[in-house]
């Protein structure tokens, strides 16, 4: 890492650049939509100065302005805009030295003066305000995240103990919250894929030029992030809104009339939903946290760093679903998106906890406590089964090989005969004649 401090004038011009140049690029777009349409009647008189101050504020609502014209407020962010000036921003910081504090705060006030001066070429009304400080915000995040900074995670209050288990708890979160967003994604797809005969046929109902129908679909594909977030509000079951008096979840279905927006066929019909969609999202975390698990040598750390990781994780679900909500016309179109506290609850509850869970579930200890268990479990069955043998058996058994062993031991006495006089005379007949020898 250089000590040399980067001058301050290139780090103003590399984060006013992608600013100006997305602005540029929306207002030329407009205004290239107009000449195109110059001759109708719809226009009115309106001329190409209004068409850029609206392009202007509907150009700000990608970083939280307010854009109002004709009574009708807009403020539903185009998040393509703000994802492609992050991207800039950090592809033009990243090549200058981020010192310290200071080289921080010149590229993001910078980003939020260059943004309030183009708020004040949008139409009278709208709010421009919040714009800078959503551009300086951007800023900030391409900063902390390039690789040519001072590692300010890697001393400090992050070599501390508490310092390094919230920063391992905003490392789990994000990857709790990467997952999440990829089955958004899938899900978005997929009803796209399902939905594209009603997309078709929305678009069919604008009898248009080839240069409106690109124009148009380039205004959507804007917002097009914003649709993934609802995907994956969607199937975390807290659900997005599409005008008061709708919602959309995982849990079930309400629509109303809607506004003929080709993307919009995409939306599921109302119903009961698919609620299994949740058990998938929470099996699919608690797999990977069970592969996170091998990552911490302490089950109490575990505990620690997942407790922060559910806070951090239930703050980002509620700053998605901020980014997502909005305006996007008069009446009960003025209500949009996701609800807050509702985000932050599912998310909390459908990916932290999992993932949590895997964790435990899957740690060296938790495994080391299974064995034994499980060695426990197979002694008492060895023990059981000893048991289990019938006692009167066994001493029928023992019984039955004693009186085999006095069989063969103890032998049948001779009888002896009645008269005591028969033995001497079968001895007396058996004798020899001792008379005949010796006379």
């Amino acid at each position: 890492m250089s000590t040399t401090r980067t001058h301050p004038l290139r780090l103003i011009l590399a984060a006013a650049q992608p600013i100006v140049f997305g602005w540029a690029i929306a207002v030329v777009l407009g205004i290239f939509a107009y000449t195109l349409m110059a001759d109708s009647p719809a226009l009115g008189t309106t001329s190409w100065q209004d068409v850029a101050s609206v392009t202007t504020g509907w150009w700000l609502t990608a970083f939280g302005g307010t854009l109002h014209f004709d009574g009708v407020g807009i403020s539903l962010p185009p998040l393509l805009i703000t994802l492609l000036t992050y991207a800039a921003t950090l592809g033009l910081v990243r090549r200058l030295p981020v010192k310290d504090w200071i080289d921080v705060c010149v590229p993001t006030g910078s980003a939020a003066a260059v943004t309030a001066l183009l708020g004040l070429a949008a139409p009278a009304g709208s709010v421009s305000w919040p714009a800078s400080i959503g551009t300086a915000a951007v800023v900030l995040l391409a900063v902390a995240t390039s690789k040519n900074r001072t590692d300010w995670f890697g001393r400090g209050f992050f070599t501390s103990v508490a310092g390094r288990a919230i920063y391992d708890g905003m490392i789990l979160a994000r990857r709790a919250l990467t997952i999440g967003l990829i089955i958004g994604v899938l899900v978005f797809v997929t009803a796209t894929v399902l939905g594209w005969s009603e997309i078709v046929k929305i678009n069919g109902y604008y009898i248009v030029a080839w240069h409106s129908n690109l124009m148009m679909w380039l205004f959507q594909l804007a917002y097009l992030p914003v649709l993934v977030l609802w995907g994956f509000a969607f199937v975390l079951g807290a659900g997005f809104a599409v005008g008061s008096g709708t919602v959309f979840s995982a849990l079930g279905v309400a629509s109303a009339p809607l506004p003929a927006i080709p993307l919009l066929g995409a939306l599921p019909q109302p119903g009961p939903g698919y609620p299994w969609l949740l058990a998938v999202v929470a099996l699919v975390l608690l797999l990977a946290g069970i592969r996170q698990a091998r990552a911490f040598p302490d089950l109490k750390e575990v505990l620690v760093t997942g407790g922060i990781h559910l806070a951090v994780l239930g703050a980002a679900g509620a700053l998605l679903a901020f980014l997502s909500q909005g305006s996007i016309g008069p009446d009960r179109m003025a209500a949009t998106g996701p609800g807050m506290l509702r985000m932050m609850a599912m998310t909390i509850v459908i990916l932290g906890i999992p993932f949590l869970a895997g964790m435990i579930l899957g740690h060296r200890t938790s495994i080391a406590a299974y064995r034994d268990w499980a060695k426990r479990g197979v002694a008492a069955v060895k023990n059981l089964r000893k048991s289990d043998i019938p006692q009167e058996d066994t001493t029928a058994a023992h019984t039955s090989s004693e009186a085999d062993s006095h069989l063969q031991v103890v032998e049948p006495e001779p009888e002896l005969p009645d008269d005591p006089h028969a033995t001497t005379a079968v001895t007396a007949q058996t004798a020899p004649e001792s008379g005949k020898d010796g006379s």
